[in-house]
């Protein structure tokens, strides 16, 4: 994993090649799926939990109705609505009280207005109580576990039992708090809507539940929901990319493998609870899950394999991702490709899903070697970013991301500018010739064929996509270069022909050999093979050498000066010889420090200096 490189404080998010992330100024992530990190499970929230077609009521929560004239209840409904939110001072509980008292006690109240009352009575305790000073919460907490064995109104029962899980909330008791929101969230006639249970579920466990979920976890196997809940919430994706680094990371690994050691344990002891008929399907999902994030690939492989082709789990989106990445992980490459490509094409798929799986295969076709491939779904990345602005799905905080995408779009780039060839660009278009985006795959070509002296082509692409001020200028490359090169020519017109085509390049930088549609002026922070420590050897050592490449050949000063080298050669102490020699230095002096090569053109300046003062 490369760590985000920090300038300036302003921070905007643009997914797949718009280029910005959170907590830096821009994004410099790349070739992310070498990192075992990226093929963690997806993360789960509350939302994941919920079942289909759930009825909910929607009636008035206990004193929140209006009318009633002016009976006790009335009232008490009454002075209830003056505290139903928070308020920024205390209250008189003893006018309250005494207000309740008297609805309490009229005779002529119907056994749902009597259940309303108590409700009530527990609800000012509630709202008085504190969790530094509890003892109005328990009161009420007592009160409402009192009611809920009585009561028969499924509103006020439904209310009760949310209200008696915020007191568990307040008072620290999360697991108490989860299991009845969880309840509620798939129970039928619930009286509490489905955005408040989703939120309470949030507030109580956060991300993935923290150290109280795993103090508690045991106590989640009740139940095969509570179990499967807590499992994969525990087993959530946790990225600090701003954090990790060497230091200590041996015992953050360890610390990890501990935990979810001790998760498997617990899901072998209960395996028969989810076994049945509730937990169909869990089993499988949550082993595999819990061994990726043991580091453990083979064992996920190995519970895949006893899962049977014709089990409906093999097509859920968790299963084709778990099993993609065990099988890269294992570095069986190949095999990775199906049931990424399931995945990516399942209407079942969310579209952060079908991202992650488009990234994935961007990397499985890195490995196998299918470059037209490769562009396909680098491209899909960029399109699908720019249409459907799916960066906005993704969670606030960075490291509680399901997938960190490379969001940078280098992959991309780099992919577009050094390490296709232009015949595999070329193929690209052949093979996709009307995909989205595929404007900028034409750009590239034609920028990559200018660099091989092959303008006439150049322009005509450029022409084609409307690329109105390259076009021309690859014209007068054309020209310029045919002059150049042309074997009729005495010697001084030959020399002048190479100084007017050097002299053309050198003022045109960034504007005929480098590609200005991809790098956003960042690329530097791209090319850094040297220091990916997750690339094989074999891989950083081809690495290096595009990028060396890449440099030499988009660098125009550099390109104008390797031209007028040879004609200050050629043409010796003369004229044209001396001019060539002080534009090559004013190039030598203009190439950017992103070039490398410094201590070349240190020489060069020194020797052309010395040459000119002779």
């Amino acid at each position: 994993m490369r760590t985000c490189k920090h300038i300036g404080r302003l921070c905007a998010f643009a997914f797949a090649g718009l280029a910005i992330v959170w907590a830096c100024a821009f994004d410099t992530t790349l070739r992310e799926y070498l990192d075992a990190r990226f093929w963690l499970p997806f993360s789960k929230q509350a939302a994941h939990f919920e079942r289909p077609d759930i009825q909910r009521a929607s009636e008035p929560f206990a004193g929140m109705a209006e009318g009633g004239g002016k009976s006790p209840l009335a009232a008490l409904r009454a002075a209830y609505r003056e505290i139903s939110v928070p308020v920024a001072s205390g209250f008189d509980l003893a006018s309250k009280r005494r207000v309740l008292a008297a609805a309490r006690a009229d005779q002529s109240l119907t056994l749902k207005e009597r259940e309303e009352v108590d409700l009530i009575d527990a609800k000012i305790d509630m709202r008085v109580g504190q969790p530094d000073e509890p003892q109005l919460l328990l009161s009420a907490k007592e009160k409402l576990n009192r009611f809920l064995s009585t009561a028969q109104t499924p509103e006020f029962l439904s209310e009760a039992r949310g209200w008696l899980a915020r007191i568990h909330f307040l008072l620290g008791e999360q697991t108490a708090a989860g299991k009845i929101y969880l309840d509620e969230l798939n129970r039928n006639g619930s009286n509490l809507s489905r955005e408040t249970i989703l939120t309470s579920l949030q507030m109580t466990y956060r991300y993935d539940g923290g150290a109280d979920l795993l103090a508690h976890l045991e106590e989640y196997f009740d139940t095969p929901e509570h179990a499967a809940f807590a499992i994969q919430l525990v087993t959530n994706p946790r990225w600090d990319r701003m954090g990790w680094s060497s230091d200590g990371k041996d015992e953050q690994v360890h610390g990890a493998r501990q935990t979810f050691a001790r998760v498997a344990a617990l899901l072998e002891k209960h395996a028969e609870l989810l076994r049945s008929e509730k937990g169909a399907n869990a089993l499988a999902l949550l082993a595999m899950r819990v061994a990726l994030r043991m580091g453990d690939p083979p064992a996920a492989l190995k519970i895949a394999s006893r899962v049977s082709s014709r089990d409906p789990v093999r097509a859920e989106p968790d299963f084709l991702w778990m099993l993609a990445a065990s099988r890269f992980l294992s570095r069986q490459y190949a095999a990775t490709e199906a049931p990424l490509l399931k995945l990516f094409r399942s209407s079942g798929s969310s579209d952060s899903q079908k991202a992650a799986a488009a990234y994935a295969l961007c990397g499985v076709y890195q490995k196998t070697g299918n470059v037209v491939e490769q562009i396909r779904f680098a491209l899909w990345l960029r399109a699908a970013a720019r249409r459907e602005r799916l960066s906005r799905s993704t969670p606030s905080a960075i490291e509680d991301q399901t997938i960190y995408w490379a969001a940078s779009g280098w992959d991309l780039s780099l992919l577009l500018d050094a390490e296709a060839s232009p015949a595999q660009l070329a193929a690209f278009l052949e093979r996709y010739p009307n995909v989205p985006e595929v404007r900028l795959v034409r750009y590239s070509l034609a920028v990559r064929l200018s660099r091989e002296h092959r303008y006439e082509e150049a322009a005509t692409i450029f022409e084609s996509i409307h690329a109105l001020r390259r076009s021309p200028r690859m014209r007068q490359m054309a020209a310029l270069h045919a002059q150049a090169n042309r074997t009729d020519l005495s010697a001084q017109a030959a020399l002048e022909a190479r100084y007017r085509l050097a002299e053309f390049i050198s003022a045109n930088p960034d504007r005929i050999y480098f590609n200005d549609a991809l790098w956003m002026r960042l690329q530097r922070y791209a090319l850094d093979a040297a220091q990916d420590g997750r690339l094989s050897r074999p891989e950083r050592e081809a690495q290096i050498a595009r990028e060396r490449k890449l440099k030499d050949e988009q660098e125009e000063l550099w390109r104008a000066y390797l031209i007028l080298r040879e004609v200050v050669r050629d043409a010796g102490n003369t004229a044209i010889g001396r001019d060539a020699a002080r534009l090559a230095l004013t190039c030598l002096r203009r190439i950017s420090d992103r070039f490398g090569r410094q201590s070349e053109i240190r020489h060069a300046d020194l020797e052309l200096s010395a040459w000119l003062r002779r």
